[in-house]
Parts: C-alpha cells; structure tokens; sequence
C-alpha cells in the first residue's frame, strides 16, 4: 500500500500514466525498481525524473502515517480493488478507503436525491431504506446533505451495512457535521475516495464521485431530484453502464420531485414500494415491516394514532386534534414510534410508518 500511495502522489501521474506504469512493470513497487531507461519507454521523460526523485524513505513513512490512521491505499492490481471498477468509463486506477469494502455477491443498492429534501422525501427515504437493508441490501450514497445522509443513517440504524463514496480526500470530512456519521459508516460499512488524502470537496470532483457511486452500485433509486440535480448526473452513469435506474413519484407540484418525475416519463421504473424493487432481483418473501399490535394500544394510543396520516403532520397539530396536553402527547408519540408505528420527522412532524 505504501509505494501505491507514493506513486499516486506524484504530480502529473494520472489516469493514464498510472495505469501504463503498473500494467508494464506488475506493481507500484517496481515501477520504482524500474530504470530510468525504463521508465521513458513508457512515459515522458519529465514524469521519469519525478518518479527517480523521490525521496522513497521519507515518501513511505508519509504513507505509513495514513495507512496508521485507518486509511487504505490500493490500486487496479489488489485483489480487494472492486470488480466493477475496472470497467474502462469509470476506472479510477487508485482507490482511498476506510472500514470494509462490500463484498461483491452483495446485492448494492445506491440511494442519490437532492440536499434539500422535503418531509415526503425523508420519509420515504427512511421508509424504503429500512425495508431494503432489512432485506439484505448494501446502501450507496454519496455523504452528502439531504438524502444521502438520511440514506446512511437509517441504513446504520436498522443494522445494515452503507458505503459512502466522497468528492474529496478521505481524510476531509464535508459536510462538517457528517463526522459522526462517517466515523459510525466506518464501523459497519466503508467510505471511498478516488482523490488523494487531503483534497478538498471542490466543485468538479462531485461528477467524478457520482460515477463511482453508480459503478459500484447494481441499480440506482433516485428517491427525489429537482430538475438540475446533480443525483442526475449519476443517473446518466448508470444508464451508461446498462444499469437498472428507479424513481420515486411525487407531486406535481413539488420542484423537489421535477427531476424524479421526468425520469419516470423518460423510462424509469416507478417506485411506491419496496416490492417493486425486489421483484427484480426475483425475491418473493421479502421481509415486510409489520405493525407491532403484539402489545395492544391504550385508549389515547388509538386517539393519537388515529390522528395521525401518511401525510406529515405537525406536533403543534397533533396536541389541537387530540386536545392532550404537550408531556402526555410527547409519551404517546414515544411509545408509538417504540412500537413501529410511527416516524417523527425533522421539523417535529409526525407520520405513519405504513
């Protein structure tokens, strides 16, 4: 791992070069083994001079720190590098990881969508994300704001595995507030980056990020996208690579759901439930979330129950219909979502789970 970080670090070694360099020479070690001689029958000269200049020693006691941290460094050539990386569009020569690459007889589903998601897209983002993680599916996402994290969240809360894949160094946590989340996706899932430790979230690398967000994933469900969303630029990967793309309907007159129900006019298979997705991986018993009336509901259980719909509605809301006062509406609403039978929402509003 050290002398692939030292390779990749070297300016001006992309893509290309890189790969020209170890399928020549077998691995990144010898490229540096390599002669000067050698090394210019395969690239210009200049980029031979930077790699006979290196100071190894110091070059791989940096990349000893990094790999100390947790941080993983392989290229094209290890055996952990994912399949479905190697296909000529995406191939990204080096990968950064933390954590536990997904295996691939997992079956990986990518949940993408907007920052800014309405109260309807996080809940069916919660909603369907559960019910795929209950039934054995590996959540990609891209750590962003919005869906992403929702998909993350309740992927490592419903005791699933979830990889996110980073428009920056591994080492950059972005958005700022996602750190605890990273450091939980670490513990049971894996963060990916193709940038070098240290790179920043910069404008152009979030297209970068979505092609391997759709190379790594079997399928893509976009849960909601205005009409400009970049989760459509990961969209046009998928369909690129022959990959199955799903959407989420919403209403006509939500910007959020523009791009979503665009996508569904262009061919997109609609989703309103998780049976629609697992139908196409010919799974005929999938685990359904049940309402737990193992326990039966107390008189203000039902009350409060009854009042509350698919469509969100807020606390100040409730506490008007039921006529409780704020504590004893609080505990109601506690218990029922203990139960499985409702989902608070940001903002304090509240939905049924089915």
């Amino acid at each position: 791992m050290e002398y692939v970080f030292t390779l990749s670090s070297i300016q001006g070694i992309g893509v290309v070069y890189y790969k020209r360099l170890v399928s020549r020479f077998g691995t990144a070690r010898k490229v540096f083994e390599a002669s000067f001689q050698e090394l210019k029958e395969i690239v210009p000269e200049k980029i031979a001079t930077q790699i006979k200049s290196v100071n190894l020693e110091l070059s791989l006691k940096t990349a000893s720190a990094f790999i100390e941290k947790g941080i993983k460094c392989i290229d094209f050539t290890f055996k952990e590098y994912p399949e479905t990386f190697k296909i000529k569009e995406i191939f990204p020569p080096v990968i950064f990881y933390k954590g536990k690459l997904p295996s691939p007889e997992e079956r990986k589903i990518a949940l993408v969508g907007t920052r800014k998601p309405t109260n309807y897209g996080i809940w069916v983002t919660r909603k369907l994300c559960k019910e795929l993680t209950e039934n054995k599916f590996h959540i990609v996402s891209g750590g962003a704001r919005g869906i992403d994290t929702e998909a993350h969240k309740t992927a490592l809360n419903n005791g699933g595995e979830t990889t996110a894949i980073l428009g920056c160094g591994i080492d950059v946590v972005y958005p700022p507030e996602n750190r605890p989340l990273f450091e939980k996706i670490v513990q049971k899932g894996c963060l990916i980056s193709e940038f070098f430790p240290g790179t920043k979230p910069l404008k152009e690398n979030f297209p970068r990020r979505n092609r391997l967000i759709a190379g790594l994933a079997d399928c893509i469900l976009v849960v909601e996208a205005g009409e400009k969303s970049g989760a459509l630029i990961t969209v046009r990967w998928a369909l690129e690579l022959g990959k199955e793309v799903y959407a989420v309907p919403g209403p006509i007159n939500s910007p959020a759901s523009t791009g979503t129900n665009k996508l569904i006019k262009e061919g997109a298979k609609p989703i309103t439930c998780v049976e629609d997705i697992l139908e196409d991986f010919g799974m005929e018993n999938p685990k359904k979330v049940k309402q737990d009336f193992s326990e039966p509901l107390t008189e203000l259980e039902k009350l409060v129950f009854e009042k509350i719909s698919h469509e969100p509605k807020h606390f100040d809301e409730l506490v008007s219909l039921t006529g409780l006062i704020v504590p004893d509406l609080l505990s109601i609403l506690f218990q029922l979502e203990i139960k499985g039978l409702i989902s608070e929402l940001p903002g304090k509003f509240y939905t049924r789970n089915n």
